[in-house]
């Protein structure tokens, strides 16, 4: 089996990594079951990132291994930095206010039981 292809990647995720990570340590080591259904009810954005990435490494195991999705469970969620867009925003008086938009990239790696 091509462990390549039970995997699935999100380049320039639109939130900080801390964010990502918080959620992705609640559902690590998990089945993909019971990680989607308890992603579908978190009331947080990254929980909505991270289970668009899980269902995409599912259909990937899928349609390219022809595995059973109840059989799968989550080995790995790698969340790395990515660097920030730096940006200034015009205030009171001629002055300017710096902001940062942060990105991370997520990368998800299923294993069969």
């Amino acid at each position: 089996m091509s462990n390549r292809s039970m995997t699935a990647t999100l380049k320039y995720a639109l939130m900080s990594y801390k964010k990502l990570n918080l959620v992705a340590s609640m559902v690590r080591w998990k089945s993909v079951w019971e990680a989607t259904r308890f992603l579908t009810f978190l009331p947080k954005k990254a929980g909505k990132t991270l289970l668009n990435v899980i269902n995409s490494a599912v259909a990937n195991a899928e349609n390219n291994l022809d595995l059973d999705s109840s059989s799968l469970f989550i080995e790995t969620i790698d969340i790395w930095k990515w660097p920030k867009l730096k940006r200034i925003r015009a205030v009171w008086r001629w002055r300017m206010h710096r902001y940062v938009h942060h990105r991370s990239f997520l990368r998800v790696k299923l294993w069969v039981k």
